[in-house]
């Protein structure tokens, strides 16, 4: 490949772009690499040559070009980071160093090397981005130019590609490089499946060929009445590895994927979009729940597009509609539109990079290196949902995000003071795994601290890495013993009645007369030492009328408006904690906090501070929660007057 390629696509985007300063780049590199050769045998020169075209076609600046052509100069040569940058300019000389630095490692164990490689590409793209737009370009190339290495390491080169620098790819929005690389990397990996998905792919494309062109034409012609001009519609194959897990996700056959052929239409402004979904369904029939708007509700790496699939002659087809903007995102993510903050200081360009950080502070938290790779694939894992809070902001999270993960991502804070959510209006278990377009409300306590059993379902990293953290510093305060006695649980009718004469009596209501609250009553020491209340005119309490000493003035204490700390003491289960907090609220109760602990075995202890509406309000509380299953009973902890 000669030079000459590179400036032809680079001037289409960019015709004042300074070829000379590439000129001489490629010049310096081809000298310093002249006596050089590949393992396939051909001139090195052309690794870095076709490098910088992948980046010329990403749309990417001078510097990131020359930076490609020089990128190996330092680790295979004589030539230092010194020379280049008293040769070109600092910021090349930076980008090439950050490469090099990522090139030395040296690591036998897989595990810890991919995570180390992270760190490296994460620290020096965090000075200067483009080290990850060269270092993904590099790799690129390398996956197309396997066939002289190996199977060991071509197998090994392509787990690498798959397991960090796809999903990197993918995190930044460069859909066609990340689609490029797991189609060569699975290719690697797995050659027999790749092989039998191509070759039926092939053959369902020449089968399906015609049909795809009418489609367009009738679309076409549908759009034309309507007064929209697109500015292109077709139909393109699926990637095969994206087909391969839509297989493994669904356990089904190839034949069974649908959306093996997406047909895409570019359009000029976002309001023909949505006229176009419009006509789209009026035409044919749209297939329900196969409609996603990530124009309203973007992708975390910035892809925006309409996607619906409907039903032609029988046949699903899936529908893609963007404007042209939305589409040159698509294939090049945050490259589409990058401007280095060095020149620009581009904060909106800024904000999009912060996860860069975030990955350092978790690899900095955590020794393990499989469990930092794990982690880190479930943040990056393609599948996003997108919940709501209470206020209509939309929250992006990894598949199978739970409510714990959903608190930590509006804020740490509402994470670590999580007590309990509401999900589309209904009272649910933390554990709850979310679905797209699920609203959130979550409960909080500042008496709340995060529990280690959290950690069995949360899944995204920041959720895990704050649960952790906070456990950690809760281990770190030293127990200090207690100033005074365990606080002793009370039954409700020990803190509603007031009885003449003795001290915290054991009250139980009466079952032969059953007393109401305010109904007047009167108090019976038994020969247990429990107190029974009666109401007076009972039967039962002739037995007691020559015993004077058993015989109490009572009444009932005045609950209105006080709060009140209601304790229940429950097997722990899913969704225990949900279901009395729903009774709560159904009896219109006001709760002010709410907590739970772990007390022995598998047993729980639920606390709720309320503010009480009287003493009717407060025993069909009590009677309430006892129904609930596992239940074993319920007490009054502190009650404040």
């Amino acid at each position: 490949m000669q030079l000459s390629k590179v400036f032809t696509i680079l001037k289409k985007s960019n015709p004042k772009a300074n070829t000379e300063l590439i000129k001489k780049a490629y010049d310096f590199a081809k000298l310093h690499h002249a006596d050089q050769r590949r393992d396939s045998g051909e001139p090195y020169i052309q690794h870095p040559l076709h490098v910088a075209l992948i980046l010329a076609e990403l749309n990417l600046d001078e510097e990131s070009i020359a930076a490609a052509l020089l990128h190996d100069l330092v680790e295979d040569t004589k030539v230092s980071v010194a020379d280049i940058k008293k040769e070109f300019n600092a910021d090349i000389a930076g980008i090439v160093e950050g490469l090099t630095k990522i090139s030395k490692i040296q690591i036998p164990d897989n595990e810890t090397r991919s995570a180390e490689n992270i760190r490296k590409v994460i620290m020096s793209s965090a000075r200067d981005i483009r080290v990850i737009f060269v270092k993904l370009a590099d790799k690129l190339h390398n996956l197309r130019t396997l066939s002289s290495l190996r199977e060991e390491r071509r197998k090994r080169f392509a787990r690498e590609a798959m397991d960090v620098y796809a999903p990197i790819a993918y995190k930044l929005g460069l859909h066609s490089i990340k689609s490029e690389m797991e189609d060569l990397a699975f290719a690697q990996i797995e050659p027999m499946i790749f092989r039998d998905i191509n070759e039926k792919l092939r053959k369902n494309m020449q089968h399906r060929g015609r049909e795809i062109e009418q489609i367009q034409l009738n679309l076409a012609k549908e759009l034309e009445k309507n007064s929209i001009k697109p500015l292109k519609i077709f139909g393109r194959p699926k990637h095969i590895y994206s087909i391969y897990k839509k297989m493994q996700k669904k356990g089904c056959c190839f034949e069974n994927v649908y959306d093996q052929v997406a047909l895409r239409v570019i359009v000029k402004a976002v309001k023909e979009c949505y006229e176009v979904m419009g006509i789209v369904h009026n035409l044919w029939k749209p297939i329900p729940e196969e409609f996603d708007d990530y124009i309203a509700m973007p992708k975390s790496n910035m892809y925006q597009s309409l996607h619906t699939a409907v039903m032609i002659e029988g046949q699903p087809v899936e529908i893609q509609i963007r404007t042209d903007e939305m589409d040159k995102v698509a294939e090049g993510g945050i490259a589409a539109h990058w401007k280095y903050k060095g020149v620009y200081g581009d904060r909106k360009f800024d904000s999009k990079l912060d996860w860069l950080k975030q990955i350092l502070q978790w690899q900095k938290e955590m020794r393990d290196s499989k469990e930092f790779m794990e982690m880190l694939h479930v943040d990056f894992f393609e599948d996003e949902i997108y919940a709501f809070t209470p206020k209509g902001d939309s929250v992006s999270l990894p598949n199978g995000s739970c409510v714990i993960d959903f608190a930590y991502a509006v804020h740490s804070g509402v994470g670590d003071q999580c007590i309990g959510s509401k999900v589309n209006g209904k009272f649910v278990p933390l554990r709850t795994q979310l679905k797209n377009g699920d609203q959130v409300e979550i409960l909080t306590s500042r008496l709340q601290k995060p529990s280690r059993d959290w950690l069995k379902f949360v899944v995204t990293s920041k959720a895990r890495s704050k649960i952790r953290q906070k456990i950690k510093e809760t281990d770190k305060i030293p127990v200090k013993a207690p100033g005074r006695l365990v606080q002793e649980k009370k039954e409700l009718e020990d803190c509603i009645i007031d009885v003449e004469g003795i001290n915290n009596p054991k009250i139980r209501i009466a079952k032969c007369c059953h007393p109401l609250p305010g109904e007047p009553i009167l108090a019976i020491v038994t020969k247990t030492g429990r107190t029974a209340i009666h109401k007076l005119g009972c039967h039962n309490l002739k037995k007691f009328a020559k015993v004077r000493k058993a015989k109490h003035a009572a009444s009932w204490i005045d609950v209105s408006g006080i709060t009140i700390e209601v304790k229940v003491d429950a097997v722990n289960r899913t969704g225990l904690f949900a279901e009395i907090l729903n009774t709560l609220v159904s009896i219109q109760t006001q709760i002010k906090s709410a907590n739970a602990k772990a007390i022995h075995n598998d047993m729980v202890e639920c606390s709720f501070t309320i503010e009480s509406k009287g003493l009717s309000h407060l025993q069909d509380m009590v009677r309430r929660i006892k129904r609930i299953k596992d239940v074993s009973n319920v007490y009054i902890g502190e009650i404040e007057r």
